[in-house]
């Protein structure tokens, strides 16, 4: 039969269009001594990364290594623990097609005998795996260590052990320095993803963080996969910082005077006012070329301009809350959406605050769902009146939280998912699951420099179902909220 822990692997995957192999049924396995296989693989798939593989009881047990194996000590490299992996897929070379799991090409970049130090079951169970590798790159003594960082799955290090085989990043970088498949001839070339010619590429955006024009470039290529379904055909905004995110900062609305190739642009007859959408790599690398660091997506797409597919509220707190009263917050907010039958998907903000999206069909005016989603922000203030606040301006949220639901009218925008914000360190706005928000510690955990560690063990997954969603405004949920009926 086939073991339980390649399940998972299976169900997958779709082997009609797939060249990975199938984890096959396997007769009774015999306990003949043998030695126990390793295999690194490169991925470019969303993200470039390695792929590390231990044989142990049939399987390859893996981790997903975002920024690859390190041969320095100091170098503790996050390891998330993913499904397990067949033996023959040791070997798999090859391109994952477009639309299936892990998309992308793949190498084999190391292989070779792991020994383990000790019962290595007894350590998988612990998490705290010590092996040798006898590999074509990679020797000496390693270390794989289970941590207790909350997340879905299980996030582990990956530690090189100090011995002879140990060497400094800062002297030799493995990953840089041997490229290349140790099975055939293969090369990754990680895709381009949009990337343009950037003038002044080392400019410092962000002087707490260092961050420079070509670092943030780089970051919305790396992550063009997850931003660009959101900007898709929605107006975009966006906030330049010429003089980097300390300088004046500008919010430009339309694409006049801004030469991004690639952008659409609409006239005045379509909107009211001209706007710019960003729906392709050429156009998001192009913004950063102009300086663009936020960008910031209208609550409709041009499917119907006039009616908008979501609305959002801001929970936006007194900064003198404490972190705590946010997570409370942003429950009591979900409690009510609850109630009324709505769905509702989460993101941090990048700054203090937690953005509540709710999408809707397309069916009502912009009026009627800035009115709706004022009526529950209204009902949440007659509720719980020393949490939150229905009117905007610091004197009226001393000690509360106002729940912004200005950003729901026309031509109003919000902070787009996975677009930086023009604050130290470069945070991001990050798709989050709700059953997270108590563990959360704040709303700019996640920055352009550590937010693939996130992505590569959640991708999708929090907004997965968001555009799945079918829902709509009723005449129930109007009376529950204490709306006055609306006579035709």
């Amino acid at each position: 039969m086939v073991s339980k822990t390649l399940d998972d692997y299976n169900r997958m995957r779709d082997f009609s269009a797939t060249a990975e192999p199938p984890a096959k049924r396997r007769g009774r396995s015999t306990k003949t001594a043998h030695a126990l296989q390793f295999c690194i693989q490169k991925h470019d798939a969303s993200r470039l990364h390695y792929d590390f593989r231990l044989e142990l009881d049939g399987a390859l047990k893996s981790w997903a290594v975002p920024k690859g194996p390190c041969l320095d000590p100091k170098a503790k490299r996050l390891a998330v623990h993913v499904e397990d992996h067949p033996l023959d897929y040791a070997t798999f070379e090859g391109t994952i097609p477009e639309g299936h799991y892990g998309a992308g090409d793949v190498i084999v970049w190391d292989r070779g005998v792991w020994i383990p130090q000790g019962d290595p079951h007894e350590a998988y169970e612990k998490g705290r795996l010590k092996f040798e590798l006898q590999g074509e790159k990679l020797s000496g003594l390693w270390n794989l260590v289970r941590t207790h960082m909350p997340g879905r799955q299980e996030q582990w290090f990956l530690i090189k052990h100090q011995d002879e085989a140990a060497r400094p990043e800062s002297e030799y970088d493995v990953v840089q320095a041997e490229p290349d498949s140790v099975l055939s001839d293969r090369t990754l070339v990680p895709k381009r993803r949009g990337k343009v010619r950037i003038t002044h590429p080392d400019r410092v955006i962000d002087a707490s963080s260092g961050t420079t024009k070509r670092q943030l470039a780089d970051y919305y290529a790396s992550v063009a996969e997850f931003i660009l379904p959101e900007l898709a055909e929605r107006p975009v905004a966006l906030v330049r910082a010429p003089d980097g995110i300390a300088g004046e900062l500008f919010f430009q609305k339309n694409a006049e005077r801004l030469a991004i190739p690639g952008i659409t642009r609409l006239d005045k007859s379509v909107t009211g006012h001209p706007v710019m959408i960003i729906n392709n790599p050429e156009a998001l690398i192009g913004a950063v070329q102009m300086s663009a660091v936020e960008l910031h997506t209208w609550n409709a797409t041009t499917v119907d301009l006039d009616k908008p597919d979501r609305f959002v509220l801001d929970l936006d707190p007194d900064p003198a809350l404490p972190w705590k009263s946010m997570v409370e917050a942003t429950q009591l907010t979900l409690s009510v959406l609850d109630e009324l039958g709505l769905k509702a998907f989460l993101k941090t903000s990048g700054g203090k605050g937690i953005h509540v999206v709710v999408p809707l069909t397309r069916k009502l005016g912009w009026d009627e769902v800035k009115g709706f989603s004022h009526a529950i922000v209204s009902h949440m203030a007659k509720l719980v009146p020393d949490r939150f606040s229905a009117v905007s301006g610091p004197k009226n949220r001393v000690g509360r939280i106002f729940i912004d639901y200005l950003r729901n009218g026309l031509g109003a925008t919000t902070i787009c998912a996975y677009a930086a914000r023009t604050r130290e360190g470069l945070p991001v706005s990050v798709p989050i699951f709700r059953e997270e928000v108590a563990e959360l510690k704040g709303a700019n955990l996640w920055n352009v420099h550590n937010v693939h560690e996130r992505l590569a063990e959640v991708g999708h997954g929090p907004w997965a179902d968001l555009k799945k969603t079918r829902q709509g405004i009723t005449a129930e949920m109007r009376r529950r909220i204490g709306m006055k009926k609306v006579g035709k």
